[in-house]
């Protein structure tokens, strides 16, 4: 992690994205005081195809409930009291 005060970040803009775009993250600080976080965005796991079948099958499960009930389970159904 790097730590860069706002006169310098807003100095070399360019160079602070690049260290981001590298996989750092920066602390920006004002007067010391640290003021915000820039860092990497993070990859969206529903973009991934495998992840993505995964997570709807587990949907799918869920919406037809548990085998040999009707309906949704009870409270006591799913706590065992």
């Amino acid at each position: 992690m790097g730590v860069m005060s706002i006169r310098e970040f807003n100095k070399n803009a360019s160079a602070a994205f690049a260290k981001v775009q590298a996989g750092e993250t920066l602390d920006i600080t004002k007067n010391g005081e640290v003021i915000a976080e820039i860092r990497p965005k993070r990859k969206n796991r529903m973009d991934d195809p495998k992840f993505r079948a995964a997570y709807e099958r587990m949907v799918e499960r869920m919406e037809r409930g548990i085998p040999g009930l009707s309906g949704p389970a009870t409270y006591e159904e799913r706590t065992g009291r």
